[in-house]
């Protein structure tokens, strides 16, 4: 197989030495779209190791991660959320080690060889002083058609005794040994089959949990969003105009957008992320042009709000190639903006 045909990739890996700082710091970075990640200053250098690889898979991303010798923790609020803009499932195999997860008013400890799902629009906090892991992000809808299927995802662990943990924890783990040997062209149909299956041997436990109230998610929140999206250039779109449009008090609104950070700022989350594909694919128009085909009336304002969305401005970003890595700096720059590119992508399929 030629270089040019094998799965995109990059490793950071972080452990005693001079670099160790930076390589931290580079680490958080990495997952910043995803987590709050901190990792905490190791009693023992000796004993500190830290690696994260991560491959795109086409409509998949997959990351392998191994930390030991301090504790590591991640957030997921929901600020992170509206900014993130992320509707992605995890499917996550733990190899080695632990980690203690909360979820809403709910703490679960996560061990070795079980199987746990959680869903990047919902909040979530884990902690781990050593916990080595395999996960496959996948787009919702491979998962499930039906969105109180998905929404029961969130939290759900398989025990290493059930035969489904197992299942999924054996083909994740085969997964990630053939990576090497998969092509571009051959990831999307690898990517089905595995969601298939998991979604299979899942069914019966998304079954049984209790599903979620439909003021915080379901077929109305999922129908406002698909509206956001289609209307986005519209400048009066805001909470009175999805108010009027879906018969709901301002109050009901809220409560439905919660979970994102609020519907204004995911409004402007949205915006914002139309803005950028568009200066990245569409180079005839001007900066001003995308501002107003987004919805912002004001350039001065957009162009605020754009670089401290994306670090960047309209200008910078309009510069870049669609079809590489975003151009920060030096290789390992480059290597975690990948992710946060392959993120913004998988994120839009």
């Amino acid at each position: 197989m030629s270089t040019e045909d094998k799965l995109p990739s990059n490793a950071i890996v972080v452990e005693a030495g001079p670099e160790c700082r930076r390589r931290s710091q580079l680490f958080a970075e990495t997952l910043d779209p995803i987590f709050r990640a901190t990792v905490q200053t190791p009693e023992r250098l000796a004993d500190f190791r830290t690696r994260l690889s991560s491959y795109f898979m086409g409509p998949a991303l997959f990351f392998a991660a191994d930390m030991v010798g301090t504790t590591y923790t991640f957030s997921r609020d929901p600020g992170r959320i509206a900014r993130s803009g992320l509707d992605l499932i995890f499917v996550q195999v733990t190899l080695e080690g632990s980690d203690l997860r909360t979820i809403g008013n709910e703490t679960v400890l996560v061990e070795a060889g079980d199987v746990s799902f959680f869903d990047l629009s919902r909040p979530l906090h884990a902690e781990t002083p050593h916990c080595r892991n395999l996960t496959l992000v996948l787009p919702r809808h491979l998962l499930f058609s039906r969105e109180a299927q998905n929404d029961a995802l969130h939290g759900l662990v398989l025990k290493r005794s059930t035969s489904p943990a197992r299942l999924i924890g054996n083909h994740l783990r085969t997964l990630f040994e053939d990576l090497a040997d998969i092509s571009q062209a051959e990831a999307p149909a690898i990517v089905t089959a595995t969601a298939n299956l998991v979604a299979t041997l899942i069914a019966p436990q998304v079954a049984a949990r209790s599903q979620p109230s439909p003021t915080v998610r379901g077929a109305a929140i999922m129908e406002i969003r698909r509206y956001i999206e289609q209307n986005i250039a519209r400048p009066d779109l805001d909470p009175d105009h999805l108010c009027k449009v879906f018969g709901l008090s301002r109050a009901s609104l809220y409560r439905l957008f919660e979970p994102f950070g609020g519907v204004t700022d995911h409004i402007r989350t949205r915006r914002l992320r139309a803005a950028f594909d568009m200066l990245v694919d569409d180079g005839k128009r001007t900066v001003g042009e995308v501002a107003y085909a987004c919805g912002f009336a004001d350039i001065s304002a957009f162009s605020r709000a754009f670089r401290q969305q994306f670090a960047m401005s309209p200008s910078e970003v309009r510069g870049l190639d669609a079809r590489k890595p975003l151009a920060r700096g030096s290789a390992e720059r480059r290597a975690a903006a990948t992710v946060h590119d392959w993120l913004r992508i998988v994120g839009s399929l």
